[in-house]
């Protein structure tokens, strides 16, 4: 390649190089354990959806006929709105990293409440285990060299009685 040449900028592309991903499932590593993880669902539903609400409000307007008539048809507003919310709450417990419990959509929301829910995980899960759960601003013993255990403070009455003891 001839080291004088130089490119033409002008002849790049104006198109992004970024793609939604289409994939079936979303690949990625938890934020805060580092542990992969694999979502089956897409954050929106497809056409493969609709079209179950659909044949759902088709039999639906065919079993109620005789009460409904094509009046029927305004089920599909009902039905989506049920479908929607179930279909987001798989999506959002999908997210839920099963090893250290962190929520990417609640951090998104509070953050204060996604860190007591990771804390309250973790709790769940030292006591399953039966190891005390680790406190915060829990006060720590001092160890002095040479001393295998913690030193604990004398109280003032049990110093008072020791000085009194000849």
């Amino acid at each position: 390649m001839d080291p004088q040449k130089s490119y033409d900028i002008s002849r790049v592309s104006p198109k992004s190089i970024w793609r939604e991903n289409k994939a079936k499932s979303y690949s990625f590593y938890c934020p805060l354990c580092k542990s992969p993880r694999k979502v089956p669902l897409h954050s929106r539903p497809g056409g493969k959806h609709v079209l179950q609400i659909v044949l759902a409000t088709a039999f639906f307007v065919l079993a109620g006929w005789n009460w409904f008539g094509w009046k029927g048809g305004v089920a599909i507003v009902p039905l989506w709105a049920v479908f929607e919310v179930v279909y987001r709450l798989q999506f959002r417990a999908a997210l839920l990293c099963h090893y250290c419990g962190f929520d990417p959509f609640l951090y998104l929301v509070d953050v204060k409440r996604a860190r007591r829910e990771v804390e309250s995980h973790w709790r769940k899960r030292f006591e399953e285990h039966g190891i005390p759960f680790p406190e915060k601003n829990k006060p720590v013993a001092k160890v002095e060299a040479g001393n295998v255990g913690p030193v604990i403070p004398e109280t003032e009455s049990e110093s008072s009685d020791t000085e009194a003891s000849p």
